[in-house]
């Protein structure tokens, strides 16, 4: 499994770095529509839309809100990811280790409640992605330095939870991730944060705004991971998808950058940056 997740890894990193980098904000716009749609279709088959015409009719629904999204100034548009994730913030770490009410439970599985929810969620991160990359001379940059705080946080939990993890994070909803998995996160982030600023990618932004921004983005990017498994553990599912070997799903790879990017988007905002 190891072995596959690295050649996985290995492959697609280069191509999403040299994308980000070197492609304009218009042609890199549909690449990230590409990912969200193969992201939703999986996202779509855990709700239960089964079938080609109830997928393609999902489908619609996420590119209508997604619409209906860029109608919004830019300053409510910066807001919502803040409050999207403020509340599912406040919903994973409330029942984190014990059974959500019923009500919850139907929000999440009621096959329309649920298409929005993630089609809003997904239309967040497009947005987010696409407004960064745009910002500026350092949106690439930028851009690329969350999704690289996203990576290496996932790989030191990874490596820090298999070694020392025994305090359980959420055992409700993902009993194998733990409190020094976070810790393991927190530190690999934390190094690539300082490096980030030291070679300028933070802009304008100080080091303790800096510090503060990727922190709380590295870790909005945990609870995107815990708010996916709190969907699939609903349907009684386990991977998303098999898209990507050793890694399960495409939206098993997203779920982190679903949250960290449009979060760190909407505070480099809210700083000035852009």
């Amino acid at each position: 499994m190891l072995k596959q997740r690295l050649w996985t890894a290995g492959i697609l990193i280069p191509v999403v770095m040299l994308s980000i980098l070197f492609l304009p904000t218009s042609i890199l716009q549909w690449l990230i529509a590409g990912i969200i749609i193969l992201a939703a279709i999986e996202w779509f088959a855990i709700i239960g839309y089964s079938g080609r015409p109830q997928m393609i009719l999902a489908i619609v629904s996420l590119g209508i809100i997604s619409g209906l999204a860029w109608l919004l100034s830019r300053e409510v548009l910066m807001w919502m990811p803040i409050i999207v994730w403020g509340v599912i913030l406040f919903i994973v770490t409330r029942y984190a280790h014990r059974a959500m009410p019923a009500c919850i439970q139907t929000l999440l599985m009621t096959r329309f409640n649920a298409l929005i929810l993630a089609s809003i969620v997904l239309a967040l991160f497009g947005h987010g992605a696409v407004i960064l990359h745009q910002s500026g001379d350092l949106g690439p940059q930028q851009l690329l330095f969350v999704m690289i705080l996203v990576w290496l946080a996932d790989t030191g939990g990874y490596f820090a939870g298999k070694r020392w993890g025994k305090t359980p994070l959420a055992k409700a909803i993902s009993p194998n991730k733990t409190w020094e998995g976070v810790a393991g996160a927190i530190v690999l982030g934390g190094i690539w944060t300082l490096i980030g600023y030291k070679i300028g990618i933070s802009g304008s932004v100080s080091l303790s705004q800096w510090l503060l921004l990727s922190l709380t983005a590295l870790l909005i990017s945990v609870v995107g991971d815990l708010f996916e498994s709190l969907f699939k553990r609903c349907h009684n599912i386990k991977d998303s998808g098999n898209l990507l070997p050793g890694h399960g799903g495409m939206l098993d790879r997203m779920d982190s950058l679903i949250a960290a990017v449009p979060v760190f988007t909407a505070g480099l905002f809210l700083l000035g940056a852009f």
